[in-house]
C-alpha cells in the first residue's frame, strides 16, 4: 500500500515537469526505482512504486490529482477488503504452518543426533558440521518466526481459538532449538577428535530418542533413564571431552521435562 501511495506521488512529481515524454518516463523510473529500495519488501524491492508512477504517468491527462486520488481510493478499498477477506473468511492458519516447522526440526535434530552416534560407534566421521550449524540456524529462525504466528492469532476472530495449540508448539519450537546448541557443540567435538566408544554412541541414540518423543509430545523418561546410566561411567581422554558434552544435553532435556 506505502509502495502504491509512493508511486503516485512520484508520478504527479514529474507529470508537472515540463520536459518530454521520454525524458520523463526515464526520470521517473529511475526516482521510483530508487525509492522501491528504500522500501524493500523482505529482500525484494517494492514494484509497486515503480508501476504506480509508470500508471500514473501513462494514463494521466489535464486532472491527474484526480487521477492520483482515484487510484489511492482503489488501493485503499482493494486493502481493506484483502484485509477482511484474509482475517474474517480465510485466515492463515498458524498452527499449521508451526506443525509444519516443528516436524521439519524434529526430523532434523534426530537425523543428525543418529549420524553422531554412528560416527562414534565406528570412529569414522561422515558427518558434515556445515549442514549441522545450517539446521541449528534455521531453529534459531523459526523461533523468531513465532512472533508472526501469535500475531495471526491477534488480527483472526476465528484462529484465537488455536492461542493453546500454539503455545505448546511454541514450546516445542524452542526445545528444539535449545537441543540444536548441544547438538552442534557434540558434533563439532566428535569431528575434531578420533574417539570410538559404542557407549557413548548408545548414550546419544538414546538422547536421540528422548528429543523425538519430546518434540512429539511423548513421555521421554526411558531413554533419558538409559542415557544416564551409560553417561554415569567415567570416560579418559578424549572421550571425556564428548561425554561432557552429551551430558549437558542430557541434563537440558532432563530440566526441559520438568519445565511447567
Amino acid at each position: 500500500i506505502l509502495g502504491v501511495f509512493a508511486g503516485v506521488a512520484v508520478g504527479i512529481g514529474f507529470m508537472h515537469l515540463d520536459t518530454g515524454s521520454t525524458l520523463r518516463i526515464a526520470l521517473a523510473l529511475l526516482v521510483a526505482c530508487v525509492v522501491a529500495v528504500a522500501l524493500r519488501v523482505g529482500e525484494r524491492p517494492n514494484l509497486e512504486v515503480p508501476i504506480a508512477a509508470l500508471f500514473l504517468i501513462g494514463f494521466a491527462t489535464a486532472n491527474v490529482s484526480e487521477l492520483g486520488i482515484q487510484r489511492i481510493w482503489e488501493t485503499g478499498v482493494g486493502a481493506g477488503v484483502a484485509i477482511l477477506v484474509s482475517s474474517l473468511l480465510w485466515p492463515p492458519d498458524p498452527v499449521r504452518e508451526l506443525t509444519r516447522r516443528l516436524d521439519r526440526l524434529r526430523a532434523e535434530v534426530v537425523h543428525d543426533l543418529a549420524t553422531v552416534a554412528g560416527d562414534l560407534a565406528t570412529g569414522d566421521h561422515t558427518m558434515r558440521l556445515d549442514d549441522v550449524r545450517e539446521h541449528s540456524l534455521e531453529a534459531v529462525r523459526d523461533v523468531f518466526a513465532l512472533e508472526s504466528a501469535r500475531r495471526a492469532l491477534r488480527w483472526s476472530p476465528l484462529r484465537r481459538r488455536d492461542a493453546t495449540a500454539v503455545d505448546a508448539l511454541a514450546a516445542r519450537i524452542h526445545v528444539a532449538a535449545r537441543v540444536y546448541r548441544h547438538t552442534r557443540a557434540v558434533a563439532r567435538d566428535v569431528l575434531d577428535t578420533d574417539v570410538r566408544d559404542p557407549r557413548l554412541a548408545a548414550a546419544t541414540r538414546d538422547l536421540a530418542d528422548a528429543v523425538d518423543r519430546s518434540l512429539a509430545g511423548f513421555p521421554s523418561d526411558e531413554p533419558l533413564a538409559r542415557a544416564a546410566d551409560a553417561l554415569d561411567a567415567p570416560a579418559e581422554g578424549e572421550a571425556a571431552i564428548v561425554a561432557a558434552q552429551l551430558r549437558q544435553l542430557l541434563a537440558d532435556l532432563g530440566s526441559m521435562r520438568q519445565d511447567p
